[in-house]
């Protein structure tokens, strides 16, 4: 069975409260208008993942929902997960690594730097980073999540929230 993994990146937050902590951060109002819209480029694409996992930031938890409601996601099924929050190249292997071999496509929404890391890992070119509500969506031709470093993406689809759609 081929394995389908797409990674997001929170929609665009708001630094307005300095007294917020990091992890409490809300999306600001471009990040309340960049995830649905890319919510409905997915819908368009049939995308709907086995497994949904997020960050447990505020504004990974958001973009994850706005995402979800309009690919027919059940809301209440995403699962956060705190390795994701600000996880770097390794910790995002062993997430992945150990991934349930019966989901065929997982979407996971992190953080940068992680996230621009983990494209690069997977894409055939230098990208310099991946923006807010930007996703990296992939396909493996391989059977278990553990194997999916080690592969070559079958395809590489990179979309973010100003790439001009036709």
């Amino acid at each position: 069975m081929a394995k389908r993994l797409t990674i997001i990146r929170h929609a665009k937050s708001s630094w307005e409260n300095p007294k917020c902590e990091d992890h409490d951060r809300p999306l600001n109002k471009r990040g309340l208008r960049n995830a649905p819209e890319m919510g409905f480029r997915l819908a368009k694409r049939d995308w709907l993942p086995n497994l949904f996992l997020a960050s447990t930031a505020k504004r990974a938890r958001d973009t994850a929902a706005l995402i979800a409601g309009k690919v027919a996601y059940t809301e209440g099924r995403i699962m956060f997960d705190d390795r994701l929050y600000l996880a770097q190249h390794g910790e995002w292997r062993s997430i992945i690594g150990a991934l349930p071999a019966e989901a065929a496509h997982v979407a996971c929404i992190g953080h940068n730097p992680g996230i621009t890391e983990l494209a690069n890992h997977f894409s055939g070119e230098y990208i310099h980073n991946v923006p807010t509500c930007g996703l990296i969506d992939m396909r493996f031709e391989v059977d278990a999540w553990a194997n999916v470093f080690e592969a070559k993406p079958a395809s590489f689809e990179f979309d973010f929230p100003k790439n001009a759609q036709p």
